[in-house]
């Protein structure tokens, strides 16, 4: 079980976008009141009330990218603790051929494309819990490990 930071925090729906060969991360704000600032994630963030997590993704991916989504997979869920709560993470992944030309980061620093093979060096600049989703997604899709 991952322990998060002390942030407010809330079930989440998160996606990996595999494009082409590489996977789209976005630049995380260096502003201290989000977690992990200025580091490397997955596109996505909090399921609000009266929103289911298929809702949450697709909204969040057309707020933070203009990527508006018809269809998408469901990869897993799991759960993060903080103090006695347990709240669920939602990853879902797409595969697009290239980035669409309406394509543009509202949210954060801006975004990077990683092929599979650059991700394990990037470990300690990404999101902890997108790591772990990346690598469930490498695994399952590729069977490709990240030692």
């Amino acid at each position: 079980m991952l322990k998060v930071p002390t942030k407010k925090y809330a079930n989440s729906s998160f996606i990996i976008l595999e494009i082409g060969d590489s996977f789209l991360l976005q630049k995380r704000d260096q502003k201290n009141i989000i977690w992990y600032p200025a580091m490397l994630g997955l596109f996505g963030g909090k399921i609000e009330k009266k929103e289911n997590e298929y809702q949450a993704i697709k909204r969040e991916l057309t707020e933070e990218t203009n990527i508006s989504l018809k269809s998408f997979y469901f990869l897993n869920n799991f759960q993060v603790k903080k103090g006695n709560k347990f709240y669920t993470r939602y990853v879902f992944y797409k595969r697009l051929k290239k980035l669409p030309n309406y394509f543009k980061v509202n949210e954060g620093r801006g975004f990077m494309l990683v092929k599979k093979e650059k991700i394990y060096s990037l470990k300690k600049n990404i999101v902890p819990t997108d790591y772990i989703s990346l690598s469930n997604y490498l695994r399952l899709k590729y069977d490709y490990y990240l030692l």
